[in-house]
């Protein structure tokens, strides 16, 4: 006769078997072995006694009719719930995004412009020193020879004009970015 304990494998195999749980090739497995084992056919009415037994003691199992939709209501919520706390974050997040680009840009222009004015204020002191220092008279003459006479008498001013736009306006923009990090 066979130890209890060795036969512990083939009574888990016999309520797997009756439960209908057991694949093709374990089900075979065991039918062959209970057909040769007194152990297991002895114990095949006492385990059959005992499912019924606890089916009857127990109240079918039957979900609301409700469930299903529910269940498919509390799973949109939550994903609706998620996207509107998603959406949220992403419009605060745009609205600092945009008060700082505001912010930034009306400080950039507020330097911008007085340094592009200084620049020009500094272009005019320079080319002041340029012409007494007879500079701007020999670009201006170079001008001249250049073509700039079409443009008729008031050329050498256009010269001097445009000298001063095209300096003071690199100056300026030297200065503004300068005067920005000193606003930071």
């Amino acid at each position: 006769m066979k130890q209890p304990n060795e036969h512990a494998q083939w009574d888990d195999a016999l309520q797997d078997w009756l439960d209908g749980e057991l694949n093709d090739a374990d089900s075979a497995a065991f039918e062959a072995h209970l057909a040769a084992c007194g152990l297991c056919q002895r114990s095949l009415p006492e385990f059959e006694a005992l499912d019924e037994a606890l089916v009857e003691a127990s109240p079918p199992l039957q979900l609301n009719s409700d469930f299903d939709r529910s269940l498919m209501a509390r799973i949109d919520a939550i994903d609706e719930n998620k996207r509107l706390e998603a959406r949220r974050r992403l419009e605060l997040e745009w609205q600092q995004q945009m008060q700082s680009l505001s912010r930034n840009w009306r400080r950039t222009l507020a330097f911008v412009i007085p340094g592009i004015i200084g620049g020009i204020v500094l272009a005019v002191a320079l080319m002041s020193w340029l012409d007494s220092s007879g500079i701007t008279s020999n670009l201006v003459a170079h001008g001249v020879e250049m073509g700039a006479a079409e443009l008729g008498g008031r050329s050498v001013d256009y010269l001097r004009l445009g000298i001063t736009a095209v300096v003071g306006g690199a100056l300026g923009m030297l200065v503004a970015p300068w005067l920005a990090r000193l606003a930071d």
